[in-house]
């Protein structure tokens, strides 16, 4: 496949820097990318159920949710009489990428939990498992064994571990492709945590998904996230993803307050914590949405803060708090350079007085920008609210690539909201509340140009990283395997050439090898049915290894088998590292649509690349059609200042989605 090198030169500027209170300072980066937007701590527990919010789509849609937590079952006998997990998860389903978790032991009636005994204990989790198959629901997070096991596994039930183990069994028998979830420890235990690690190893029972709650206090997030992070390690286990599936400030009081979880939000962000649910103490108001509602059909003042973080796409950014480990302000940022924004929230216990420091502001603000600066003040959880106020807007000059804005006035239990758009009149769509997006879809239209999808008029035979829209991660190969039947998964793009593929046009579809394995992608087993495993084989020139690649528009493509008919998907719509790979039906969702990004080149400037052009190539200039032997010349040996569109002559046009940039050689 031809390609173009262009470079681009970005100028950003500094604003002159000030003494401030160092208790009231945020500083964004907007250069230091954390992930793709995910907004993983916008479910909750008991947040939703069948019939509150009855208004789906005013109330719960617009904060684009991600994970709630409800019970397997939920009516008479059961934990409580409603928030049926399959009858909730089927109102998620207007949410595309919304998930459900599954709490199991909350089928039982009592607190703690009256233990019906093994047998009958495995016989619910079949039943239900079973129920939940025929539901033909997929929108499943996990299924968590036990809740609170510290507080709630009477040693006259038994071994917990055995009870663990056996549970555990059974789901990978009866639900194969289901995420398991655990401990669910009410708060991080080191050592017990440790000694249920070291049990699960050796008896092959890990969980895939971790799970704690924080209910504590928000002093000790950050400490927790990173000890456990150690404890993998300590203990050769690899990272899984984490899912703090209760969160409130230790004041209860306080559950959905603005200034209290925008702390939680940013520790969550900056730590890649993949989902958080706000806990849910005020049993009498299920379906508030973690007391983001003030009541069954009014909204809070949480629920405009989360509405600001159900707005965010593009990709979160680095917040620096004042202290990552007090109860001071905190908050968590994103850069959309398709939207051409940046938004900040944050909120918590200051002076008085908050300064935001932004710096490496992207080149697409300009050299002025317009500063909005919101907040939203809460009474109480259960006092209606009329949303926001405009603090100020007003332009800033970007100097060597920041601004600091100074709010004054600022209390705890607020939320604030900065938002900066482009301030010279030039080109910002902005983001006006995600354009009814309402999945876990990170950004919603790439304007950027992109590596087009190959084609019959295209050269094929390039190498390619394969990207997911959903999580940003790169197709690769579990554990580097170059071995027939290695596992294809996700990962951070690490450069690796198991992280490289060649595209080829086969005539009855693109074959697609792995470089560093030289295997093909493969359908496991030719399988036609959902959830088909994807693997790395031998190339046999079977169509289970044939793929067709369909344009969407905005840079990305669809990786359709041949054999099945089915998409490239990665499952549950993870983003995380180690999400799996495998098939799926057409759904439309972000996570079975992927970018072309040719090796060398980078995603933001959409693939094109730098260094010497060995073959001749056509151009346009001006209208005027022409070819320049340029074998064994760099760009600077060829033009200067000119802009220069890619043609493909034989078909006497410029080749579809193949936009090329105006060029500045040097």
């Amino acid at each position: 496949m031809k390609s173009l090198s262009t470079i681009f030169t970005y100028l950003c500027v500094v604003a002159p820097f000030a003494l401030v209170n160092a208790a009231s300072q945020l500083t964004v980066d907007c250069s230091s990318k954390i992930r793709r937007v995910t907004h993983c701590a916008n479910g909750s527990l008991y947040g939703l159920i069948e019939n509150v919010p009855m208004d789906y789509k005013t109330f719960v849609a617009p904060l684009h949710p991600y994970v709630f937590r409800n019970p397997a079952r939920g009516g008479n006998g059961n934990q409580h009489p409603y928030g049926d997990a399959i009858k909730v998860a089927r109102r998620l389903t207007e949410s595309p990428g919304a998930l459900m978790s599954v709490d199991l032991p909350d089928m039982l009636p009592g607190w703690p939990y009256n233990w019906p005994g093994m047998q009958s204990w495995l016989n619910q989790v079949k039943s239900f498992i079973d129920d939940k198959k025929k539901s033909g629901l997929t929108n499943w997070y996990g299924l968590e064994i036990w809740n609170e096991p510290d507080g709630t596994w009477r040693d006259s039930n038994g071994s917990f571990n055995q009870m663990w183990k056996q549970t555990y069994d059974l789901i990978r028998q009866a639900d194969p492709g289901e995420k398991i979830i655990g401990p669910c420890y009410s708060w991080y235990q080191e050592n017990k945590m440790k000694d249920f690690l070291q049990f699960c190893k050796q008896n092959n029972c890990i969980p895939d998904i971790i799970s704690w709650h924080e209910l504590s206090g928000i002093e000790g997030v950050s400490s927790h996230l990173k000890a456990y992070r150690n404890l993998e390690r300590s203990l050769g286990i690899k990272e899984l993803p984490i899912s703090i599936n209760e969160y409130c400030d230790a004041e209860h009081e306080l559950e959905g307050q603005p200034g209290s979880s925008a702390r939680f939000i940013g520790k969550f962000e900056r730590y890649k914590v993949d989902t958080a649910m706000i806990t849910w103490w005020f049993v009498p108001h299920p379906g508030r949405l973690g007391s983001l509602m003030a009541t069954d059909n009014q909204k809070g003042a949480g629920w405009y803060f989360y509405k600001w973080y159900g707005d965010m796409t593009g990709d979160m950014v680095n917040v620096t708090p004042p202290n990552d480990n007090s109860k001071l302000v905190d908050g968590a940022a994103c850069v959309d350079a398709d939207q051409q924004y940046v938004s900040f929230i944050f909120g918590g216990p200051n002076d008085g007085s908050i300064r935001a420091v932004i710096k490496n502001i992207p080149s697409f603000i300009g050299s002025s920008a317009n500063v909005k600066v919101e907040k939203v003040d809460w009474k109480n959880k259960d006092t209606p609210s009329n949303g926001p106020n405009t603090i100020s807007e007003k332009k800033y000059n970007v100097s060597n690539g920041q601004i600091t804005v100074d709010i004054n006035g600022t209390n705890g239990s607020s939320g604030y909201r900065i938002y900066i758009t482009r301030g010279d009149g030039g080109s910002n769509t902005g983001n006006t509340g995600n354009n009814g997006n309402t999945g876990n879809t990170g950004n919603t239209g790439n304007t950027q140009p992109a590596q087009p999808a190959p084609s019959q008029s295209s050269t094929t035979g390039g190498k390619y990283k394969i990207i997911n829209r959903n999580s940003g991660k790169a197709l690769g190969i579990d554990g580097d395997s170059t071995s027939n039947g290695a596992n294809v998964i996700q990962w951070s793009d690490n450069g690796k050439t198991s992280q490289q593929w060649v595209i080829t046009d086969e005539g009855n579809g693109y074959k697609i090898m792995n470089v560093n394995a030289n295997k093909a992608l493969d359908v496991n087993d030719n399988s036609m049915k959902d959830g088909g495993n994807v693997i790395i084989w031998n190339d046999n020139g079977n169509n289970n290894q044939r793929w067709n690649i369909q344009d969407i528009g905005g840079g990305y493509v669809t990786i359709e088998n041949v054999n099945s008919g089915k998409n490239l998907d990665v499952e549950k719509g993870s983003t995380s590292d180690g999400g799996n790979v495998l098939q799926w039906g057409n759904n439309g969702n972000s996570n079975q649509q992927w970018k072309l990004v040719a090796v060398g080149a980078s995603q933001q400037n959409g693939g094109q690349q730098n260094g010497v052009i060995n073959k001749s190539i056509d151009w346009i200039v001006n209208t005027t059609i022409f070819s320049l032997d340029t074998r064994g010349y760099t760009e600077a040996n060829i033009v200067t200042l000119f802009t220069i569109y890619y043609v493909d002559i034989n078909q006497d046009k410029i080749v579809p989605n193949y936009f090329l940039v105006p060029l500045s050689y040097t």
